[in-house]
């Protein structure tokens, strides 16, 4: 609800990594606040690609502004989308490549939401590190999708467990 679009209410965002978990999440931002429109979309598999657009829009056709030119698919995709008249991008395509895209968002100047995990080495997380210390300089907000950590139902749980409420922890998967 803080991010507002220069001149106008309309904030344009885009998604790269259109599975299953980005299109939930790129649902869940367009219905988070009025004047989100969804400008670009990319991914590395067309058939991907396909069924985000297809469940956009029937979900939130009003906010689907996605033109075929502007539906990139490949290894490069995110790229593209990033060279797009857009204002913030969810990051969600599989963690092993968050940070490289991360670092493109944030040097093409885009406010930045990112799946977790951040990273899956210490090379990608170093990279995190730095490319968030550029997002901080450039003035661009970075969210990352950690909101288990603050449900309530979560967090009792959590408790319970600390509290010793299920008995000693043998094992975990």
């Amino acid at each position: 609800g803080r991010m507002y679009a220069a001149g106008s209410d309309t904030v344009r965002i885009a998604l790269i990594g259109c599975g299953g978990q980005g299109t939930r999440d790129l649902i869940s931002c367009v219905k988070s606040s009025p004047g989100v429109e969804i400008v670009a979309m990319g991914d590395l598999f067309e058939d991907r690609l396909q069924e985000s657009c297809d469940k956009l829009s029937k979900d939130v056709p009003e906010a689907m502004k996605v033109t075929p030119d502007k539906r990139f698919v490949g290894f490069d995709a995110y790229k593209k989308v990033l060279a797009c008249d857009l204002h913030m991008v969810l990051l969600v395509a599989p963690p092993h490549w968050r940070a490289e895209h991360f670092q493109a968002a944030v040097e093409a100047g885009k406010h930045v939401f990112m799946e977790k995990p951040g990273g899956v080495d210490p090379k990608g997380i170093r990279s995190l590190i730095r490319t968030a210390e550029l997002a901080k300089q450039k003035g661009l907000s970075v969210v990352a999708g950690t909101q288990r950590r603050h449900s309530k139902k979560y967090r009792e749980i959590i408790r319970r467990i600390h509290d010793g409420q299920i008995g000693e922890i043998v094992a975990g998967q």
